[in-house]
């Protein structure tokens, strides 16, 4: 057996709007499904990441956040930005970012990262790269353009 990649991961919400904006409208996230949830033809929304991993937020009006059970943050990559445009823009949609750190070590080597919450509590790392892994290879993986980010102007 081998694990090649991550597909999903799906997070309850109470407030399922609330949730798109911040990752449709803040995060520029590409949404798919929300026609079918509005006409309850699909029980989840979908919000593509890249294009192999999709985040299901899952509406249930009745949660309260509580324990994580372990969880501790999600980590997306952002790209044609850097960490003071990508802050600014945080700050100016209402997000506070909650702290901020450099040489964070992930999939593609070290680099700079914000930490900020969604709506429903959960805790995202926005994680900037430089062109170049720590090693100097440049990896291609999870490259999104600036049309796919929303980040254009920042």
């Amino acid at each position: 057996m081998k694990i090649v990649g991550a597909d999903h991961t799906n997070w309850r919400v109470k407030d399922l709007a609330r949730s798109l904006r911040f990752y449709r409208d803040v995060l520029g996230l590409e949404p798919f499904g929300l026609e079918e949830f509005h006409r309850e033809e699909r029980p989840i929304v979908s919000l593509r990441v890249p294009p192999t991993f999709i985040l299901h937020p899952r509406a249930n009006p009745s949660f309260e956040p509580g324990s994580t059970g372990g969880y501790d943050y999600l980590a997306l990559v952002v790209e044609d930005t850097n960490t003071e445009a990508l802050e600014r823009h945080l700050r100016a949609s209402g997000v506070e970012v909650e702290n901020r750190l450099e040489g964070v070590v992930g999939a593609q080597g070290e680099g700079e990262a914000l930490y900020v919450r969604d709506p429903g509590g959960y805790l995202i790392e926005l994680k900037l790269y430089g062109p170049l892994t720590s090693q100097g290879e440049d990896l291609g993986v999870g490259r999104r353009g600036v049309e796919r980010t929303g980040l254009k102007d920042i």
